[in-house]
């Protein structure tokens, strides 16, 4: 009887991944991460997806993380072409006029879709995949150039002559103008997509299991970063501003002057908050993707008498338990190891204002420069120094290794 019961068990929990797919465990790794990038996204939107006002009020196209600012250049140009005056696409589909975070709902939940359907796509049979793939591009190409084929067909057939379908002075014969429309449809979409293309790429490696697409998501961001900070930079901004209009600076650049401490308890400042916030949701987000693949890939290499023996199942369980522990106590360390080691240049006032009340103290204690960002980074490189020294003193490892212990010996006790 206990030797049914085993070979039931065993015969339910395998590590197939039909079976690993739908694991609690796996899913909500694949939900974390998902939620991590959906937020680190709205974050870089919230932080450098503004432009000055006076630059916006001139008119001008701005590099922003905002793809509203290119659909309403872009409708300006068409309204003034005469094609039509407003986009084919309606704005709550695109965002375009909505304000904050209102601009990226709709096209988030577009990207949700898309990627959904690729997922299921890649899950397909071969032959099946190229059938919908087929009449996937075939309806884009007829959508585009249908109308335009067929008017200039059937005008050719009741003119009796052969004609280009553009430049003739009887407009009725100008058959290209009907692929303003539909072009206009996919210029639209390719923008919102081009933008929103961290969160399409990443979704589309979380659930479909690819590295190659989680990696260009975490590119993408990490290249806009450093654009950003190229044209937010002061002579940048003085130079494109000057050429443009002399009265709109272009980016909005962050200001270089670290504000008052009043986020979390006077622990860190808000601007540096968003900052941190964003190292840390990025973090998480590319551990907890990548760590599904892994996992599962693991799990797909195991000898297939491996995957239905109970050890190899609860080892795969256990695995899985210690790393989404892992995970959280060691974004949550690093994260405040962070903000205290920005954190360290008012612990260097405060001590150089307790040694004494000197000339030298004193300027000390009132310098600016510790306030600004360069000065931050150096009180920062400090603390990480200071930090490493600890390790002649206090034993790290054997304090991680009594921790590990204790939570392993905690989750061993409960049922």
């Amino acid at each position: 009887m206990a030797e049914d019961v085993a070979q039931q068990e065993e015969g339910l929990i395998t590590l197939h991944l039909r079976t690993l797919r739908k694991e609690w465990r796996v899913v909500g790794l694949q939900l974390v991460a998902s939620i991590a990038l959906i937020w680190l996204f709205l974050t870089l939107t919230r932080i450098f997806g503004y432009c000055h006002p006076d630059y916006i009020a001139s008119g001008e196209w701005c590099p922003a993380l905002d793809h509203t600012l290119t659909l309403a250049q872009i409708e300006m140009s068409f309204s003034e072409g005469g094609a039509f005056e407003k986009l084919p696409i309606p704005n709550w589909v695109t965002g375009l006029g909505n304000q904050g975070d209102g601009r990226y709902y709709v096209p988030i939940i577009l990207c949700m879709v898309i990627a959904a359907g690729w997922v299921a796509l890649n899950f397909q049979p071969p032959a099946r995949r190229r059938k919908i793939t087929l009449a996937l591009l075939g309806s884009m190409i007829l959508f585009l150039a249908g109308m335009f084929i067929l008017t200039w067909t059937f005008g050719m057939i009741t003119q009796f002559e052969l004609y280009w379908p553009f430049g003739n002075a009887d407009d009725s014969l100008n058959h290209a103008n009907h692929l303003i429309w539909p072009l206009s449809v996919y210029i639209q979409l390719l923008i919102v997509l081009f933008y929103l293309a961290p969160v399409l790429f990443g979704l589309m490696g979380i659930w479909g299991l690819s590295k190659r697409m989680i990696n260009w998501s975490m590119a993408y961001i990490l290249v806009f970063l450093g654009l950003y900070a190229l044209l937010s930079y002061e002579g940048i901004v003085a130079l494109l501003s000057s050429v443009s209009n002399p009265n709109a600076p272009g980016l909005n650049p962050l200001p270089t002057q670290i504000g008052e401490t009043d986020t979390l308890g006077g622990l860190i400042s808000g601007q540096v908050w968003e900052l941190l916030l964003v190292a840390v949701l990025l973090m998480l987000y590319s551990e907890t993707a990548h760590a599904t693949i892994r996992f599962l890939e693991y799990a797909f290499r195991l000898p297939e008498s491996c995957k239905k023996d109970p050890e190899y199942v609860r080892q795969f369980q256990s695995i899985l338990n210690t790393h989404m522990q892992h995970t959280v106590v060691v974004i949550f360390a690093v994260g405040f190891v962070t903000m205290l080691a920005l954190k360290f240049d008012d612990l260097i006032i405060d001590v150089v204002g307790w040694t004494g009340s000197g000339q030298w103290s004193g300027q000390v204690k009132e310098s600016l420069e510790l306030r600004l960002t360069y000065g931050k980074v150096i009180s920062a490189m400090l603390f990480l120094t200071f930090v490493a020294g600890l390790k002649y003193i206090v034993p790290w490892q054997r304090v991680s290794g009594l921790i590990e212990a204790a939570l392993n010996k905690k989750g061993n006790s409960n049922p």
